[in-house]
């Protein structure tokens, strides 16, 4: 079996794949580990969940839809790590709190959306809960959407459901494996077999209160409020004290927004990668640029866009580059959205790290 964290981490070696310094440095945490025996990798889950991901999970929008997906290596390599990474005394997962900041056009949906259906209709068990949660329902309902559309398009599906409706018309009897089937009502998807359902939610700390889940979607972060998102965040979080393997999967760009849930988790991210926190669940993929004044700089850019020339068009960046150049309030939006470098305001002249910088002690 083919170890795509290992296969990753050579290219990221030799050159071959260019990255930036946070996830040079998660690699090098990862490989260090593994030969430490610190945690182990079960090369048999990791690639379980890769392959049942390539075999039913599609493109349900642009121009690959419907074909099926097919993983490029650092999704793989992420993959391998979220499902395959256990440690050695339990053989539980090793990792529950995962943070994926990557360019827009990246793909950041569509794996998240895989992700889910893996989760919901695998590896979650009995009474898997899975939930996908934006800042808004309609946000919210992306994922949740692009997951049902794959469910549909699984040709496992469909031979199924035209098994079970045949033997249906025939018998005129309910069919045993209907209730295998996953089905989709105006609250969630649900399989009735496994009691397992998907939700979709707004990010509202008192509706949050009470859930149980066995993974939770936690959509575009960066655009999370304050105060009410750090809540949020952390009430899902708690809820996920009774399930030893759930997990959180954070996706998003960089934002605008200040004292945010983003900002919380880019510096126990930091802070985990330098070696200055005892944190040990936490798994950040920072796709970030290192060097603000090189925006414009193709190369640089490859750090923060890993799907460049695949599903992101050096043409295209190179047109939004020409803009940018030209515009103020849209350099700030190329800087926050294709380098994920957090900028304090769309319409800013000084970004968020120089304003950053001038705080001091406060005065008495």
């Amino acid at each position: 079996m083919v170890n795509y964290i290992l296969q990753y981490y050579q290219q990221i070696k030799n050159g071959s794949v260019v990255v930036g310094q946070w996830i040079e440095r998660l690699y090098e945490y990862i490989i260090k580990g593994l030969e430490n025996k610190e945690f182990v990798l079960e090369q048999k889950k990791a690639n379980n969940a890769i392959s049942w991901i390539e075999g039913h999970c599609f493109h349900v929008e642009g121009a690959l839809a419907p074909s099926q997906l097919k993983l490029e290596l650092w999704q793989k390599s992420l993959i391998s790590a979220m499902f395959g990474i256990c440690d050695p005394e339990t053989g539980l997962r090793r990792f529950r709190e995962i943070l994926l900041v990557v360019a827009r056009k990246n793909g950041k949906s569509l794996i998240a959306s895989a992700i889910a259906n893996y989760m919901f209709q695998v590896d979650g068990g009995f009474g898997c809960r899975v939930y996908n949660v934006a800042p808004k329902l309609e946000q919210s309902e992306i994922i949740y959407s692009n997951t049902w559309a794959m469910i549909q398009l699984d040709p496992e599906y469909k031979e199924k459901k035209e098994r079970v409706e045949s033997e249906r018309k025939q018998t005129h009897q309910k069919v045993d494996d209907e209730e295998t089937i996953p089905k989709r009502r105006m609250s969630d998807i649900f399989i009735p077999a496994t009691n397992s359902t998907m939700k979709k939610i707004s990010s509202s700390a008192k509706k949050s209160d009470g859930f149980n889940p066995s993974l939770c979607i936690c959509d575009e972060i960066a655009s999370w409020e304050g105060d009410k998102g750090l809540k949020t965040y952390e009430v899902l979080k708690s809820g996920m004290g009774a399930r030893p393997e759930a997990m959180m999967l954070s996706c998003t760009t960089s934002g605008y927004v200040s004292d945010s849930i983003y900002d919380e988790l880019i510096k126990r991210s930091t802070r985990f990668l330098l070696g200055d926190s005892g944190e040990k669940r936490l798994l950040p993929f920072l796709y970030m640029a290192d060097d603000p004044e090189k925006w414009n700089d193709i190369s640089e850019l490859q750090k923060s866009n890993p799907n460049l020339g695949i599903s992101v068009g050096v043409d295209y960046l190179l047109e939004e580059i020409a803009i940018a150049e030209g515009s103020l309030s849209k350099r700030a939006e190329f800087l926050t959205k294709y380098c994920c470098i957090k900028q304090n305001s769309s319409l800013a002249w000084l970004s968020a790290q120089v304003v950053e910088s001038c705080f001091g002690s406060p005065l008495d």
